[in-house]
């Protein structure tokens, strides 16, 4: 059940209050046991468009009053079934920048794992390859769900115009994504490098993702999307 727990709506607030230059590991601990399930506003339209060019829907500390109340818990499904991340403010001016932005991969990774930095216990195996094997295989639901690899297909076709976005799980021996991008496809490796930088967003902070390399053969593939 979604609290909407106005208790730790203050417990954001005076967290917010801390200088930004101040604010420290244990900060941000206190910051994400506070914020799934605190109350807080958001704004019309509830979708803009970050610097980053990523959208992200904005929710800000409430002003005194009613007010209809959301929260990530309550928002979570909505915000990872639309490839959307979240920007909190301090206020609902908007006058400042966000106090807090969650990419997708920090809500996708909550969704997973209950924790925004990704996967605590670090259970990225390599699935027993050797340093001499390569092991390729069908991202799990539970590691990339689909609602992930749809947000990420659609961000691929619509920006690098990739007709068939697929995305494979290789070990080698670490585990890391892969997906059909080559510099072959995007001519230099700026680009490529840049690729896959914004793909991260959409990723837990402890996944990898890499382009796949020239002479692959993507067939073992799935698609994104």
């Amino acid at each position: 059940m979604h609290k909407f727990d106005l208790a730790q709506t203050q417990a954001v607030a005076d967290l917010f209050a801390e200088p930004r230059e101040t604010r420290d590991d244990a900060w941000r601990e206190k910051f994400y046991a506070a914020v799934p399930d605190a109350s807080l506003m958001a704004f019309e339209p509830q979708v803009t468009q970050g610097p980053d060019k990523f959208p992200y829907f904005h929710l800000a500390i409430p002003d005194p009053g009613p007010v209809t109340p959301f929260c990530i818990t309550h928002l979570l499904d909505v915000v990872l079934d639309n490839g959307l991340g979240i920007a909190i403010f301090g206020d609902s001016s908007r006058s400042q920048d966000p106090e807090w932005v969650f990419t997708y991969g920090d809500l996708l990774s909550y969704s997973l794992f209950g924790h925004f930095d990704g996967d605590p216990a670090g259970r990225l195996s390599s699935g027993g390859s050797k340093q001499d094997q390569v092991l390729v295989a069908a991202p799990s639901e539970q590691y990339l769900p689909t609602r992930a690899r749809k947000a990420m297909g659609n961000f691929v076709r619509q920006m690098y115009h990739h007709p068939d976005p697929r995305i494979a799980l290789v070990c080698n021996p670490q585990a890391t994504l892969m997906i059909n991008l080559t510099l072959a496809d995007y001519g230099d490796e700026d680009t490529l490098r840049k690729a896959i930088h914004y793909l991260c967003w959409y990723l837990p902070r402890t996944y990898r993702i890499a382009p796949m390399p020239a002479g692959w053969p993507d067939s073992s593939f799935v698609p994104l999307g």
